[in-house]
């Protein structure tokens, strides 16, 4: 595993993370204790909890206590998926109710960043930046970080208390995203990326066209040429997954502190962790622009 420096802080993230969802192991929290220990195996010590559940982050305690909570960077949202980040779920009693379990009763010792989202995140009372402020002096808290999309992104920019931003990244970023990802990192902000892997693409039957495809026992398509300037290159690629060309691609984006993964197996995040330690191939960046530029071509020409 590979790790970059968490901005000025003397902290170095394992250059891919695991994304917990609360909502995929509520229900499995043996799933979740081997996906943790795999990941640990394989050098990561970056981790993502969408949630504040104190069950869930007490059995991910258990699971890391076999490493130095300080080797470790361990970051949560403020509310739950079920909820609305607004001021009412932002308020302090609720939050500081949720926050207690999470820190004090889950045996996580501290939270290295706490995420809020708009519309909430950049109008936190004034007794909630306190408190918040408060924590961060007791070293409950190292870091408030935003969640938020390219409309979002420059609130949560401009917001004084915001020191850390989530967002996803992809091959098909806008460049207004990737203009405010750097006006993030000028303010010294680091920035955490998601969802590198594009819904669309997953399907080899969406991007390769049928003449380029392999038969059902192999051997030579018809016409290996047919998807030349457009996606299905993520299918065609030796030895590289369309996921794994999508996370390199992604890494190789030196703006980004961690990239984080989301998991469905030991073995899925083993196939996912081995991708730092690659050479991207040297033809995917020309390949993803020209893809690019086609299908904007092509949606411009009303296709």
């Amino acid at each position: 595993m590979r790790y970059r420096p968490f901005g000025r802080s003397g902290m170095a993230l394992s250059t891919i993370g695991l994304r917990l969802k609360s909502a995929n192991l509520n229900n499995n929290r043996p799933l979740m204790h081997r996906l943790i220990v795999t990941a640990l195996e394989n050098g990561i010590n970056t981790y993502h909890f969408d949630t504040l559940d104190v069950g869930i982050l007490r059995a991910a305690a258990e699971a890391f206590s076999v490493v130095e909570r300080r080797l470790l960077f361990i970051s949560v949202t403020a509310h739950e998926s079920w909820q609305s980040p607004d001021n009412t779920t932002y308020a302090l009693p609720p939050l500081k109710e949720r926050l207690r379990g999470a820190i004090k009763d889950s045996g996580l010792q501290w939270l290295d960043v706490l995420y809020f989202s708009q519309p909430g995140a950049t109008t936190l009372s004034e007794e909630t930046q306190n408190f918040l402020l408060s924590l961060q002096k007791s070293k409950m808290l190292r870091f408030l970080g935003g969640l938020g999309e390219t409309e979002s992104l420059y609130d949560l920019i401009a917001c004084d208390y915001m020191n850390v931003i989530q967002t996803s990244f992809d091959i098909d970023s806008s460049w207004d995203k990737r203009r405010k990802i750097d006006d993030a990192v000028v303010r010294d902000m680091n920035v955490i990326a998601t969802d590198f892997y594009p819904e669309a693409y997953r399907k080899e039957s969406d991007v390769v066209p049928k003449e380029a495809r392999r038969g059902f026992f192999g051997g030579k398509p018809r016409n290996p040429l047919a998807g030349a300037g457009t996606h299905a290159f993520l299918h065609q690629t030796p030895e590289w997954t369309p996921e794994q060309l999508c996370l390199g691609y992604a890494l190789a984006q030196s703006s980004m502190s961690c990239i984080l993964i989301d998991a469905e197996s030991p073995e899925h995040l083993e196939s996912l962790a081995d991708v730092p330690e690659r050479h991207l191939p040297s033809s995917v960046p020309a390949q993803i622009e020209m893809a690019r530029f086609n299908e904007r071509a092509h949606k411009l020409a009303g296709g």
